[in-house]
């Protein structure tokens, strides 16, 4: 019989200076009472220092490393040897325009950190994958194929949302590959393993900087856009609705990416989709739930009717 999942109490985070790493730090320090240490990775000196105002009375030390994670041999692989779980939110480029100059690179980044953690004997990787996995599910004909809730990890991936922000053309494509094919390496590194490395794929949905408010989500499917009059209803709108991921639910689905027991899963490594739970939204939850224990409290359409 397999020895019961322990939960990891040191953990790593990439791209800890970004929107998602500084929530997740900020949660781990704030709620996280088996977390003892947090190692906070980021090329970018000035967002390490930032997370000096995260500490708590409970004095979680974080740990700050400056890391390029496209050097495959640099000093910061030495940082993982003291961690149990890693959380991979960095990219070259985290945005759906990235070109492919840096989805390569970002996939390189992946490819990296998956390396050292199974040198170091990290025992769980969870993966900020992207919704944009699944972007051409959002036009026909691939949309006329799903329903509420039928928007499941199983079916064909579809990368690349393609959308139009003031007249100009955007294909999401390079920077959904890179996430895809991150996805993938996790998987085969988990099962590689034999199960000694344990992998999470998250594919995102919409998580905000700030604040990260319903009414703020809107048809350019990047953040920044200033409040202003309801959008008329579009198929672009209600897709980018729909993915909303709210910063209540984003701090539970990566505490369980992190916590969950993988002994009922199917492999080593599993992909989910991190949604809140939006009325009629095609994207399923229903495994995220199963596999994780995710138990999502928000919905996006219950949050507009509340001016939130």
């Amino acid at each position: 019989m397999a020895d019961p999942y322990a939960v990891p109490t040191r953990i790593a985070v990439t791209g800890a200076g970004g929107n998602l790493g500084r929530k997740l730090i900020a949660h781990l320090v704030a709620e996280a009472s088996w977390c003892e240490e947090i190692v906070a990775l980021d090329r970018d000196d000035a967002a390490l220092e930032a997370l000096n105002g995260l500490a708590d009375d409970r004095a979680i030390p974080i740990r700050r490393v400056a890391a390029d994670l496209t050097d495959a041999r640099g000093d910061w692989r030495g940082a993982l040897a003291s961690v149990d779980a890693v959380v991979h939110f960095a990219a070259q480029n985290p945005y759906p325009g990235a070109s492919w100059d840096d989805a390569c690179l970002s996939f390189d980044m992946t490819a990296n950190l998956l390396s050292a953690a199974a040198e170091t004997g990290v025992r769980r990787v969870v993966f900020a994958s992207s919704n944009h996995v699944m972007g051409r599910y959002k036009d026909p004909p691939l949309a006329d194929e799903i329903g509420p809730g039928r928007l499941t990890t199983a079916l064909t991936p579809g990368p690349g949302t393609r959308w139009t922000v003031r007249g100009e053309p955007i294909d999401g494509v390079a920077y959904a590959a890179s996430k895809l094919m991150g996805e993938r390496a996790c998987l085969a590194a988990a099962a590689a393993s034999g199960g000694a490395l344990t992998a999470v794929a998250i594919r995102i949905g919409w998580c905000q900087p700030g604040e990260n408010l319903a009414r703020t989500l809107n048809t350019t499917g990047v953040p920044g856009a200033e409040d202003g009059p309801p959008e008329p209803p579009s198929r672009e709108l209600t897709w980018f609705r729909a993915m909303w991921l709210s910063n209540r639910d984003f701090a539970h689905l990566l505490t369980r990416a992190l916590v969950a027991d993988p002994a009922g899963w199917p492999a080593p490594g599993i992909v989910v989709n991190g949604m809140s739970a939006n009325t009629g939204m095609a994207w399923d939850i229903a495994e995220t739930s199963r596999l994780l224990g995710y138990k999502a409290q928000d919905d996006v359409e219950r949050a507009l009717r509340e001016g939130g």
